[in-house]
């Protein structure tokens, strides 16, 4: 007889039910019907185990009681009981963020803006980007890789400025993702001999040529910035912060690099040379 696997099984999981829950429910999907002792003897549990997993799957409205003497469970359709649990989730979600957005208003600052902050790890990344670009009320300056632009979806239809530096030339950027008022560069494209008195020190940098395109800065109303370096590390890190000093420094490095480097948005776009 076919097994359950532990993908299902985390994935059950996730959706809110306990390792015994999600074992008992997949089994009685196996089993169509069945009685107490079918699915302890098919799962090797313990009885009481699966007799207070079916409780609680009944009480949750995923599991129905088809006979009453012998007891015999079935599960409800699969369809309508992920359907069940994800509605679950999602109550729960809503009523979650609007206590912690109510918690969030109500803290007490401690903004230390000053303090530069260090980020470590793909996730962390990933999250302060979202968070970054999801705060910005009036402008956002970004250097991005082909893997990131993604994250240009949380800017959609929104009232913001946005200056991207991208590596590659794709004018259609602002119409895919949305953005009601860009400026697009392509760093491929940057004028390296106007770079000439510093071409020799950045040769000393620990990064290969190809490494280069996975450098990311993202600055939002000048008021705060993340930097991710193109180094080879895994898991990636990097920095965030609010300091005045080091967010004018980041500054001058996008607007140096934003000088040097080919607008391909609007002006490829109205060019009629969609690239």
């Amino acid at each position: 007889m076919k097994s359950i696997s532990n993908s299902l099984v985390d994935s059950l999981k996730t959706l809110g039910l306990t390792e015994y829950e999600a074992k008992v429910y997949s089994a009685l999907v196996l089993l169509d019907r069945a009685e107490v002792k079918q699915i302890y003897e098919y799962l090797d549990a313990p009885k009481p185990s699966v007799y207070q997993s079916l409780k609680t799957l009944a009480d949750k409205g995923l599991v129905q009681v088809v006979n009453a003497k012998p007891a015999i469970y079935r599960a409800l359709p699969p369809k309508i009981a992920l359907k069940h649990m994800t509605e679950i989730h999602r109550r729960a979600e809503d009523t979650a963020l609007l206590e912690l957005e109510d918690l969030e208003k109500s803290r007490v600052s401690q903004e230390m803006p000053d303090v530069i902050w260090t980020l470590y790890g793909d996730e962390s990344i990933d999250h302060s980007i979202e968070e970054l670009l999801g705060k910005a009320k009036k402008s956002v300056k970004l250097i991005l890789p082909d893997s990131h632009l993604l994250y240009l979806e949380i800017l959609r239809d929104r009232d913001i400025s946005v200056e991207l530096i991208m590596f590659g030339a794709d004018a259609l950027i602002p119409e895919r993702y949305g953005l009601k008022h860009a400026v697009i560069h392509d760093a491929m494209a940057i004028e390296l001999k106007d770079f000439e008195p510093v071409m020799k020190y950045l040769a000393n940098l620990p990064v290969k040529g190809d490494q280069l395109t996975s450098f990311i800065l993202a600055m939002a109303d000048e008021e705060e910035f993340m930097y991710i370096p193109p180094l080879p590390t895994i898991p990636k890190s990097g920095l965030t912060s609010k300091n005045p000093f080091v967010l004018s420094l980041a500054n001058m490095v996008f607007s140096a690099v934003w000088e040097h480097t080919p607008v391909i948005f609007p002006e490829l776009y109205k060019a009629g040379h969609h690239v």
